[in-house]
């Protein structure tokens, strides 16, 4: 399956050191065979995310990585040399050499700034509408908040978080089957039929685990185990939801007596074995076992074994198509209130190309003031009125450029203010005289329609 770059619309012009890319792999462009191989996470993500910023021409990058996706965010030089880095970090990191880039999709400018849009606000999950992936795209951001997340993945990443929340709060897009393990004892369900008389064996005690106990309760299940490596973490995280605290390796020997096996570990290696299962006996009791880990923590081969019905976090496709269908208009609602939001974030994004014409600007006039103080009349001062005066001069001065700033931000968002602005800076560093003066002036004309002051109201 190949994935092909997505080109940025023609109004996306930037300073060639102010691009935004994503590229990534999703449960749309690959199978869990190849996501699993391009997770990334722990102290393995941070060494690779630090090692990225390195490279020539990326300034700020954030990972996104999940059950559904790894995600590489990043802003800096020329798009074609983001896309290059980025996409050749990943294929390493997967070790699949050249041939993994076939997976990877980039999406560019604003169409990168409305897929993180969309992302936190669940349109682009397996199951629309998922709340964790909220509180997913916030972990990313802050752990590398710190570190490789600049002015603009800072500004993106706030922006993005504000509109999941907007959308969850303004439609009912999170009504339903909205996330992994509900769909997963959903299915559950729909085999065994009431789950009060089953018992049933989480592996895995992170924010996975907990939910998918928490669902197994509410859908009547009363025989719950739940298991760890670290015993102590089992006890933990088990007591309080009422489950049964376990130590992995004697829960995986224990299996004879469990009916349905969920694993949601973050083990990098599928530790669940056929010869776990096979030891279950000649009692022929069926087991249910659904791998919502990414990478799998069962290997496929269980599922060969007699009585043993595997599924793993793609089989749940099936199981959530209906919940997906229903929630089409609300999926329409959301939409409009992300295309509101890309809009405002771009604009900000464009207004940056301001920055050497304000600068231009700024300096000019106070090398002009700076001038025309040092060539006043010589009279009697004292240092207090020295600083009196510079200091109301610099608040005058201010206050005249204020105006001037703003039209020339308001000029630089929009889609051909790149254009405008190359004709402008020179005029302005030269305090608005020469030959340039007319050129440079046609450059600051606005259309009748538009206004510098003019605001967008709120949702």
């Amino acid at each position: 399956m190949t994935v092909s770059r997505v080109q940025a619309p023609a109004d996306s012009a930037r300073p060639p050191s102010d691009a935004l890319l994503v590229v990534g792999v999703s449960h749309k462009t690959a199978p869990i065979e190849v996501r699993e191989r391009f997770a990334l996470g722990g102290e393995r993500l941070a060494e690779w995310v630090e090692a990225l910023v390195a490279a020539p021409g990326i300034s700020e990058c954030v990972v996104l990585s999940t059950c559904n996706r790894t995600e590489c965010y990043v802003s800096g030089g020329g798009e074609d040399e983001l896309d290059r880095v980025a996409r050749e970090a990943l294929c390493e990191a997967a070790g699949l050499g050249s041939e993994g880039s076939a997976y990877l999709g980039t999406l560019v400018g604003e169409r990168a700034v409305r897929h993180l849009f969309r992302v936190t606000s669940g349109l682009e999950s397996l199951i629309v509408g998922e709340p964790q992936i909220q509180g997913q795209v916030r972990s990313a951001y802050r752990e590398r908040r710190p570190t490789t997340a600049g002015p603009v993945l800072h500004r993106l990443f706030q922006s993005a978080l504000g509109v999941g929340g907007r959308v969850r709060a303004g439609t009912a897009i999170a009504d339903g089957v909205t996330s992994i393990p509900a769909a997963a004892v959903n299915l559950a369900r729909k085999v065994f039929g009431p789950l009060d008389d089953r018992t049933v064996l989480v592996l895995g005690t992170g924010e996975m685990g907990r939910l998918t106990v928490r669902c197994l309760r509410r859908e009547g299940a009363r025989r719950l185990l739940i298991a760890s490596r670290h015993p102590a973490r089992a006890e933990r995280v088990g007591r309080p939801l009422d489950a049964i605290p376990l130590r992995r390796d004697a829960a995986l020997e224990s299996l004879q007596r469990v009916d349905l096996m969920v694993t949601c570990t973050e083990s990098e290696a599928a530790f669940v074995r056929a010869d776990h299962v096979r030891r279950r006996g000649a009692s022929r009791r069926p087991l249910l076992v659904l791998d919502i880990a990414v990478p799998r923590n069962v290997d496929p081969r269980v599922g060969d074994v007699s009585d043993v019905f595997l599924y793993n976090i793609d089989d749940l496709r099936r199981v959530v198509d209906r919940a997906r269908a229903a929630r089409e208009f609300e999926r329409e609602r959301a939409e409009a209130i992300i295309e509101r939001h890309v809009g405002r974030y771009w604009a900000w994004h464009r207004s940056r190309r301001a920055g050497p014409a304000v600068r231009a600007l700024h300096d000019t006039a106070r090398h002009f003031v700076s001038d025309g103080l040092a060539g006043r009349p010589a009279a009697p001062r004292d240092a207090d009125d020295e600083e009196a005066l510079r200091v109301a001069t610099r608040a005058a001065l201010n206050r005249v450029l204020h105006g001037p700033t703003r039209a020339i931000r308001w000029l630089a968002e929009r889609p051909d203010g790149e254009a405008r602005l190359k004709g402008l800076e020179p005029w302005l560093a030269a305090g608005g005289g020469g030959a340039s003066q007319t050129a440079s002036l046609d450059a600051l004309a606005v259309p009748a329609a538009g206004s510098p002051h003019r605001r967008e109201g709120s949702d």
